[in-house]
């Protein structure tokens, strides 16, 4: 039981609080890249030129931040490289940007030398660095408290599940949040969040929801994931069990954080 308890809570480590504000940001645009091993020099140079542009939409107040991070496991069969995450304070505000960014405006501000002809060779080569392979909304739902602050070289765990039941986030926040929060106390981890997928949604979309975990660096996160819990008392024991029929989990991955625009 005890491996049971350990394994259920590695299970739900995930991509964690991106800000730990009495006000934190609501919506997030998660975007999985997928990058061939020939591309990596330019797809980080691409980066490194959109970073720019999103620095001037931090400037113009349309978003809050962006984030790159790199991806592990990342092999070439076993999905996206790297995410990209935007930060928004609304839905109206993330809707309009995917349906309506002026980037040439933007990109225009953040590099006024640059000529068109550069331009357009600088979206060439994003076009062929990366293949844009999931693009998600998220709506952050349920968050530890702390003043952890990320930064790069930042770890995450990012764990997403299917849910089954309707229960699945009251479990959350009543069963799992308050042990993440001991963690978060006790200097184990930096945060943890619970994202809800705005969209893709419906009965055929991969994941419903993501929970998220943020650690420091990777010796706090490789510290967390070999510890053990101890033992459970009877009680805790039937609700884990209970609290894991909520959900299927699909897959975890974990995160480097790379570069951040704030």
């Amino acid at each position: 039981m005890k491996k049971l308890f350990a394994l259920c809570f590695v299970v739900l480590l995930t991509l964690g609080a991106y800000s730990q504000e009495k006000t934190p940001p609501q919506y997030l645009l998660f975007e999985f890249m997928r990058v061939k091993a020939d591309q990596g020099s330019n797809y980080w140079q691409v980066e490194e030129f959109w970073s720019g542009i999103h620095k001037q939409r931090v400037a113009d107040k349309s978003i809050i931040g962006w984030d790159l991070w790199s991806l592990t496991p990342s092999g070439t069969e076993q999905g996206s490289q790297y995410l990209t995450v935007t930060i928004f304070t609304s839905l109206k505000d993330m809707l309009q940007a995917i349906g309506s960014l002026d980037v040439m405006a933007y990109a225009k501000k953040a590099y006024p030398k640059m000529t068109d002809k550069e331009f357009t060779d600088m979206y060439d080569k994003t076009g062929k660095s990366r293949d844009m392979a999931h693009q998600v909304l998220f709506k952050i739902v349920d968050g530890t408290k702390g003043d952890f602050t990320m930064k790069v070289g930042t770890m995450i765990t990012m764990d997403i599940m299917k849910q089954l039941d309707d229960s699945y986030e009251k479990v959350e926040s009543e069963i799992f949040k308050p042990w993440h929060q001991q963690m978060v106390d006790g200097g184990k981890k930096g945060s943890w969040e619970l994202l809800q997928a705005i969209l893709p949604a419906g009965s055929e979309s991969y994941g419903t929801h993501i929970t998220v975990s943020m650690y420091k660096d990777a010796t706090q996160l490789a510290a967390f994931m070999e510890e053990s819990f101890g033992d459970m008392d009877l009680a805790t024991q039937l609700a884990v069990k209970e609290g894991l029929k909520t959900r299927d989990w699909k897959e975890v991955k974990i995160g480097k954080l790379e570069m951040m625009v704030r």
